[in-house]
């Protein structure tokens, strides 16, 4: 694998192919940050590193046990999702002092985690731990975005009262969507 494939694959993933934004992956978590700046990216990547770890777990589990069972695939990755983010927690429980206690519950019941883990079998798997890292970092990037939206001042007289809240967060992220997707399209 060269580096400029490593590069295609870290640009698509933190950009063109955002799990959270373009997959509808992992949106409950970005959609309902209440999160400053800082815990967001905290949240993404701790995100990112459970990508990363449950990659490296199931890859090899899909290619070598699970290839006469695949419909036990789902099951199989959901416990390696919740053993990887118990491990992470009790070793991240006196690292981080209950920084981030309840985020442990938001890694666990990331849909993005699970997508991820399910799309690369399909890759090699260092393509697969790239992506792993490289849909992470937009993740943690989507997150942030959102944490710093929410820190903004907004004229709230300015947003029409059936537009407050929720459907408001849902309209910028499918503004984003939008940016990114036009921007997936150009070939360079």
């Amino acid at each position: 694998m060269t580096i400029n494939v490593i590069l295609g694959i870290l640009l698509a993933g933190i950009l063109s192919n955002n799990y959270a934004l373009l997959h509808f992956l992992g949106t409950g978590a970005v959609i309902e940050n209440e999160r400053s700046t800082k815990r967001s990216m905290v949240l993404g990547l701790g995100t990112t590193l459970v990508m990363v770890l449950s990659t490296l777990i199931t890859w090899p589990l899909d290619k070598y046990l699970l290839v006469k069972v695949p419909y036990i695939q789902t099951m199989v990755f959901v416990l390696v999702v919740l053993v990887v983010v118990e491990v992470l927690h009790l070793i991240a429980k006196n690292l981080l002092d209950n920084y981030c206690r309840s985020d442990f519950v938001k890694f666990a019941i990331n849909g993005a985690v699970l997508g991820l883990c399910v799309h690369n079998t399909e890759l090699g798997l260092v393509e697969a731990l790239v992506t792993a890292a490289a849909v992470g970092i937009g993740f943690m990037l989507t997150m942030t975005l959102y944490g710093k939206l929410k820190d903004l001042a907004v004229d709230e007289d300015a947003i029409p009262a059936s537009f407050r809240g929720l459907p408001i967060a849902l309209l910028t992220a499918g503004m984003i969507a939008l940016a990114l997707v036009a921007l997936s399209s150009i070939s360079f």
